[in-house]
């Protein structure tokens, strides 16, 4: 995985992270962190990460059974937008 692929993903899901909690969420995240716990989201929110995988980065979530372990931190998702990324 290319390092600045990578890093412009984070960047951009953080942004996205922050537009769903209304907030800058930057700060709070590690990139090990679950996500989902630290930033309190509900399922709401993550049904509109999901909306927002698919328009924002091309990224079908759910497509795969292990996509739920995509939610597990944020080097996960980064990891599974990459990957899908670079189809």
């Amino acid at each position: 995985m290319s390092t600045v692929l990578a890093d412009t993903v984070r960047e951009n899901l953080i942004r996205t992270l922050g537009v769903i909690k209304k907030r800058e969420v930057g700060p709070e995240l590690a990139d090990d962190d679950n996500f989902m716990r630290a930033l309190n989201m509900d399922s709401l929110d993550a049904v509109e990460l999901t909306v927002r995988l698919s328009s924002d980065f091309g990224v079908e979530f759910g497509a795969e059974a292990d996509d739920l372990d995509a939610l597990e931190s944020l080097t996960a998702l980064i990891d599974l937008v990459t990957r899908r990324s670079a189809r």
